[in-house]
């Protein structure tokens, strides 16, 4: 169980660094901005993790579980304008 624990942290700073190269372009494409979209694909992709972790070590709270719903609630609900 420590195994899937360590995957599972390992792929939060792994979801900022790709999204990061994605975000970057290459040296003949400008740099992309952050839309909303991003925003809501970065808070699932680290958001799915931190509770798998939670979970598994019996560390998932519910008031833990109201912060990530919050932000996930957050990022999903707002509008783009």
């Amino acid at each position: 169980m420590i195994w899937v624990s360590l995957i599972l942290a390992l792929s939060v700073p792994a979801v900022f660094w790709f999204g990061y190269q994605n975000r970057k372009g290459n040296q003949s494409e400008d740099t992309k901005g952050i839309g909303w979209q991003f925003i809501r694909y970065t808070v699932l992709s680290i958001s799915l993790p931190i509770v798998g972790i939670l979970a598994l070590n019996d560390a998932l709270s519910g008031e833990a579980a109201t912060l990530i719903a919050g932000a996930m609630g957050y990022a999903f609900g707002k509008k783009a304008d």
